[in-house]
């Protein structure tokens, strides 16, 4: 590419003054690839950002690797020997954590007002696991200090949100009734269960920031969950946690030939398998859309470039007549359509960028806006009484602030992807262009 083809190209990126439509079309082709580029890094950044925050949430909440008992049919047959195995577990040196406990389904019953929830039991009435313990949000009052454990059997913590749809305070009595687990006929060998009623004090309540888990989670201690379901002696599985959550994978193949096949291991993607799966094709989807965005940019790079070779045709064949290659021709259009990319790609992701890392300012200025001109208007028309309104209300998606995470990969792939798709558009109107005659060109002009 020689310095009067990259002259030319810069030139043809603005028009005649009495032509000024195709110049337009020009700002009109950057603003759309600007426009492509800007959504796509903001959208993408939040989304990760909601992705991130829930598997965090995930993580920090459950254990990254859960063992279970297998007795050749199902994987919840419940772990008798659950203190020798979690000695087991903890002499790997990956694991930080291995914590036994009990959980089941229940039907929470209190004023007359039920609804399904999950018993969790874990630790005893002497401890609580520091896994726990973060968690709990308010607690029952002792002599000293709140109490951050169980001090009894029959104690629960549940959640705050839980406690806030139920209202049911501390010290509230409620009770669950569960299918707890008879003795094995001796005659047909099986196993039946039966319901039963269980009555539990509201000790405190725990905030973990995972809604499902604040709605619909009870936490006891591991004796009276074994107790409540009939199974004394029984863990039905053990929690762990590991060092580096990037070498979960590992650490779960290791303990599995470590303990044998008399045990499965599950990761924390493999159990909540539906929902990572789910975060990701609606990640994917929204991709695929906004690249369109970025498509359609292409097509008005192409049309663009066409007008401006049929304004050009008498620059085209002056040029050809003084001895200007076809090849050079196509290099000037296809180098506008290039600047055409460049130029809107710049400035989308600096704009993305930007954006993404001060999205939560954005979004507060936004609103104030809205609430000014709103109150203004409802006081200037005498329409009562305006109440705030909020972009993203923090009772429905259950976060503080809205997460965005960069993902610098992905930002060069978009640039890249949004010049090349540009450079590709202009190579039409480049090879017409150098397809015109300049006898042809020039003959009427």
């Amino acid at each position: 590419m020689s310095l009067y083809e990259l002259f030319i190209g810069f030139r043809y990126l603005k028009s005649k003054k009495h032509q000024a439509f195709i110049s337009f079309n020009t700002v009109l082709s950057i603003g759309i690839v600007f426009l492509g580029v800007f959504i796509l890094i903001l959208v993408i950044s939040v989304m990760n950002g909601f992705q991130a925050q829930i598997k965090d949430k995930i993580l920090d909440i459950d254990s990254h690797i859960t063992v279970n008992g297998y007795d050749g049919i199902n994987f919840n047959s419940g772990i008798e020997n659950y203190r020798s195995v979690t000695a087991k577990i903890l002499e790997n040196p990956d694991v930080v954590s291995a914590v036994p406990y009990f959980q089941e389904e229940g039907i929470l019953n209190f004023n007359r007002k039920i609804s399904g929830v999950m018993i969790r039991g874990i630790g005893s009435e002497e401890h609580m696991p520091a896994d726990i313990q973060k968690f709990i949000d308010e607690a029952q009052q002792g002599m000293d200090s709140p109490q951050r454990k169980f001090t009894d059997k029959n104690q629960v913590y549940i959640g705050k949100e839980l406690s806030a749809l139920k209202q049911i305070f501390i010290g509230d009595t409620i009770e669950i009734i569960v299918a707890k687990q008879n003795q094995v006929d001796s005659f047909t060998g099986l196993s039946s269960s039966a319901p039963r009623i269980e009555k539990l004090k509201v000790v405190g309540y725990f905030k973990t920031g995972y809604y499902d888990f604040d709605t619909k989670m009870l936490i006891t201690s591991l004796p009276t969950a074994q107790e409540i379901y009939g199974f004394e002696n029984k863990a039905w599985g053990i929690g762990v946690k590991i060092r580096d959550i990037y070498q979960v994978n590992r650490v779960a193949i290791e303990l599995q030939n470590q303990l044998g096949y008399d045990f499965q291991t599950f990761t924390v993607e493999d159990r909540n398998e539906n929902l990572f799966h789910a975060l990701n094709i609606e990640k994917l989807v929204m991709t695929v859309i906004l690249f369109l965005t970025i498509i359609s940019a292409g097509f008005t790079i192409m049309g663009t470039l066409v007008m401006v070779v049929m304004e050009k045709r008498k620059a085209i064949g002056i040029l050809k007549s003084l001895g200007a290659r076809p090849s050079s021709i196509m290099t000037i259009f296809i180098l506008e359509g290039f600047l055409i990319g460049v130029i809107g790609t710049v400035t989308g992701m600096c704009a993305g960028i930007v954006a993404a890392l001060n999205l939560e300012s954005i979004i507060v200025s936004i609103e104030g806006f809205i609430n000014y001109v709103g109150d203004a208007i409802y006081t200037a028309f005498n329409l009562g009484m305006w109440v705030n309104r909020h972009i993203i209300p923090t009772q429905v998606y259950y976060i503080d602030a809205i997460p965005t995470e960069i993902n610098p990969d992905f930002i060069v792939f978009i640039a890249v992807f949004a010049v090349f798709l540009a450079t590709v558009a202009s190579i039409f109107p480049a090879w017409h262009a150098s397809r015109l005659k300049p006898v042809e060109t020039i003959r009427y002009e």
